[in-house]
């Protein structure tokens, strides 16, 4: 079953709002079997809502509408409808009476523009609206096609896909699962990953579709497999990613929403260790990961941001030699960061970072981009120094998840063989 999404707004062309509406949608509709083939978003005018449509029904089985429902001059959404589907606007009294009731409620006067949210074309399906005043309208095609029209505020949006349309929907179509399964990695390139498991991939069964996406946290690898039954669909995906785990071991964090750092946390906590963190350029970033999740207490002891020199050299204990002869991006401060941050906290383990976040500060040795990245431990401190871009929000985040996954691999003891600067 296919579905186009159809957003409607000049705010969402100009950039004022962001469509979540599709989001949510295709979230909804994959988990019942249907496979949206298109999202767009078009503005407040009547020619171009009819063009659209014209284009997208020949090839899609349902059409869903947001926006373009409300009181106001611009919203023409209905009004287009009724014009495409030769339908006359109409009052529906339920919705006529609902919204009488909610604007009293809330000592809104009832006036004509509120009295004409409960005007719909004669040839649709009210779907009532619990939470607003515009109604949704439910049409079918000639050819057994459906259409839907829906308020584009998203809380009005979302119940009536939960609770109105979805159930008509499985009731009018049989509709087959879509499953998909996502495996978080980290460690390694992008380039280099689809290198390393290109055989795999070439491998995989005609029915699964691989989907790299790469972000700062490290490869989400998605395996979807459409129109099956359930459970079949979930024995292929879990027979390919048992085999894409005995390839790449050791970058594997775990599935959907796993995390590095959720990753180092259990390790910790298993271990009963315990962490500290020194960071400068990453302002805190670090400590903020690892706070954020529940249960954080039992292993993360302290947290400092020593973004001035002085800071480091009074609060971890940095050497001014080391400053003066090494600058403050270098392998010996980051290493005397966590050390001084280790000895300070009484920890097991420790994290520190320094470099240049950007957009300026860089220099020809030392461009923007560069971070060094120490872990201190009971069996010594190891360093690393990555050389990322020049967006400066880029450069915090990937600093951030490369340390703690420097960690996870002092942890696992398999530095050596799995970390390297080509690879992150």
């Amino acid at each position: 079953m296919r579905a186009t999404i159809i957003t409607i707004g000049d705010e969402l062309l100009i950039g004022q709002v962001v469509d979540t509406n599709s989001c949510f949608i295709g979230r909804k509709f994959g988990d019942c079997g249907i496979r949206i083939i298109e999202r767009c978003s078009i503005g407040d005018d009547a020619e171009t809502i009819i063009a659209t449509l014209d284009r997208v029904l020949p090839t899609t089985d349902i059409v869903v509408i947001t926006g373009g429902l409300g009181p106001t001059k611009d919203d023409l959404t209905k009004h287009t409808l009724a014009r495409y589907f030769g339908c006359e606007l109409v009052r529906d009294q339920a919705t006529y009476q609902f919204v009488e009731q909610m604007l009293a409620r809330r000592g809104i006067e009832f006036n004509e523009l509120n009295k004409a949210q409960a005007l719909v074309p004669d040839g649709c399906t009210v779907l009532p609206n619990r939470n607003g005043t515009a109604p949704g309208m439910w049409f079918d095609t000639t050819d057994g096609k459906v259409v839907v029209s829906l308020p584009g505020v998203p809380f009005e949006m979302e119940e009536l896909i939960t609770d109105k349309v979805i159930p008509r929907l499985i009731e009018r179509f049989e509709l087959r699962t879509n499953v998909h399964k996502t495996i978080i990695t980290f460690g390694m390139a992008e380039s280099v990953m689809a290198a390393t498991i290109a055989d795999w991939e070439d491998a995989l069964p005609k029915q699964l579709h691989l989907a790299y996406l790469p972000n700062a946290k490290g490869i989400r690898l998605r395996l979807s497999c459409y129109d099956v039954e359930r459970e079949e669909g979930l024995l292929m995906i879990n027979k390919a990613f048992s085999e894409l785990e005995r390839i790449i071991p050791d970058y594997i964090m775990g599935y959907e929403d796993a995390s590095v750092a959720e990753e180092v946390a259990k390790m910790l906590c298993e271990r009963g260790a315990t962490l500290a963190v020194a960071e400068s350029c990453t302002g805190g970033r670090i400590a903020s990961t690892f706070t954020s999740m529940a249960g954080a207490s039992e292993y993360f002891l302290c947290g400092v941001v020593s973004y001035a020199n002085s800071a480091k050299q009074n609060l971890l204990g940095v050497r001014s030699e080391t400053l003066e002869q090494h600058g403050a991006v270098s392998r010996q401060v980051a290493e005397q960061m966590a050390e001084g941050v280790r000895q300070t906290a009484g920890s097991d383990y420790a994290i520190a970072t320094t470099g240049i976040a950007g957009p300026s500060g860089g220099s020809d040795a030392k461009p923007v981009g560069t971070v060094w990245i120490a872990i201190a431990s009971p069996k010594g401190t190891v360093s690393r120094k990555m050389t990322y871009g020049r967006i400066r929000t880029q450069n915090i985040e990937r600093a951030s998840t490369t340390a703690i996954n420097l960690l996870r691999l002092v942890l696992l003891d398999k530095l050596d063989t799995v970390m390297s600067d080509a690879i992150l």
